[in-house]
C-alpha cells in the first residue's frame, strides 16, 4: 500500500480547526507532521503553554517547533530584509520545507495541508498513484459554515516525495507554485465522483479571530485587511454563495486539554542553522544517488 504522510500548516490563532483536521487526516495518513514557529510570522511570540498542552493531546503527530529569525531563510543560506513582501509569504513555505525534512522514509506521497482545511474522504479512494501531483479543488465557506461559494477553487496539494527539494518549496506562489513546476503527470481541480472532498474553512471565525488572522498570518502585507473586513460580502475572493447544510461548523467547536505537561518525545526543536544543516545532508545524498 502506498504511504501517505500529510503535513499541516498550524498556528495557535487556528486552534478550532486542528482537531478536525487531525481526525481526518488519520483516516489515510501513515505519517502527520505539523510544523509550528515559536513565533507568529508578524514576529510576535506565540503562546508556549498552549502549545506544550497540544503536544500532549496529539502524541501520535510529530511536532517540528522551528525557532522564528529575522535573519536567514530556512534551508538557505540567504536574507531578507524585514517589512519586504516575500518576508512574509516564505514563513509559509518555510514549514513545509521543514516538515519535508522529518518526513519517514517509508513516505511516497505527501498530502501539504492548511490546518483549516478539512478532508472529507479517505485519500486512498482516489487513484492517485498514477499521477505525480494532485491539487484538489474545495468547497470554499465564508464566515458560516453554510454559506458556500459556487466556485470549487483549487487548494490543497498531493505531491511525489521524491519530487521534493527546497527550491521547488520554497516557491514565491506556494503550493500553486509548487504544483506549476512539477513536469510530470498532474492534474489540477481534482474531484471524486465529481465532488470536492475538502472543505476550506478559511475564513469561518469569530470576528477577532479574523482579526488575528489578517494581522499575523504570511498575507497582511498585501491588502488594508482589517477595512476591507467592515464589508458585508466576501471581502477576499468576491465569490457567488450558496446555503448548503453544514459539513462541519467549527464555530461550534470546543477544544479540551490537560495540564500540558512533558516529556513531549512527538517534538522536535530546530533553529535556521540546523535546518540549513539537514539541507546540506540532503543535497549531499542527492549527488551520491
Amino acid at each position: 500500500m502506498t504511504r501517505i504522510a500529510t503535513v499541516i500548516n498550524f498556528c495557535t490563532h487556528d486552534l478550532r480547526f486542528l482537531d478536525k483536521c487531525i481526525s481526518r487526516a488519520r483516516v489515510f495518513s501513515d505519517q502527520i507532521v505539523i510544523p509550528v514557529c515559536d513565533h507568529l510570522y508578524n514576529g510576535r511570540k506565540e503562546d508556549p503553554e498552549l502549545l506544550k498542552k497540544i503536544y500532549q493531546k496529539y502524541p501520535g503527530v510529530d511536532f517540528v517547533e522551528f525557532a522564528y529569525s529575522e535573519e536567514e531563510v530556512y534551508g538557505t543560506p540567504s536574507k531578507l530584509v524585514p517589512g519586504s513582501p516575500f518576508w512574509s509569504l516564505h514563513w509559509h513555505n518555510s514549514a513545509r520545507l521543514i516538515a519535508s525534512y522529518f518526513l519517514g522514509s517509508e513516505i511516497e506521497y505527501v498530502l501539504f495541508l492548511d490546518v483549516d482545511e478539512i478532508v472529507s474522504e479517505d485519500l486512498r479512494k482516489v487513484n492517485f498513484e498514477e499521477f505525480a501531483a494532485l491539487r484538489f479543488a474545495v468547497y470554499w465557506y465564508f464566515k458560516t459554515a453554510s454559506n458556500c461559494a459556487t466556485t470549487t477553487p483549487d487548494g490543497a496539494l498531493l505531491i511525489r516525495k521524491d519530487l521534493l527539494s527546497t527550491e521547488l518549496i520554497m516557491n514565491q506562489d506556494e503550493r500553486m507554485g509548487m504544483f506549476a513546476r512539477v513536469k510530470e503527470r498532474k492534474k489540477g481541480q481534482f474531484s471524486l465522483n465529481g465532488k470536492p472532498i475538502i472543505h476550506h474553512y478559511s475564513w469561518v471565525r469569530t470576528q477577532e479571530e479574523m482579526l488575528s488572522k489578517v494581522r499575523s498570518w504570511g498575507h497582511h502585507w498585501e491588502r488594508d485587511w482589517e477595512a476591507l473586513m467592515q464589508q458585508e460580502g466576501d471581502f477576499v475572493r468576491k465569490y457567488s454563495y450558496k446555503q448548503v447544510d453544514p459539513f462541519w461548523d467549527p464555530l461550534e467547536e470546543k477544544m479540551i486539554f490537560g495540564d500540558g505537561k512533558g516529556p513531549f518525545p512527538n517534538v522536535q526543536k530546530v533553529s535556521p542553522k540546523e535546518v540549513f544543516r539537514m539541507e546540506i545532508s540532503r543535497l549531499s545524498n542527492s549527488a551520491i544517488n
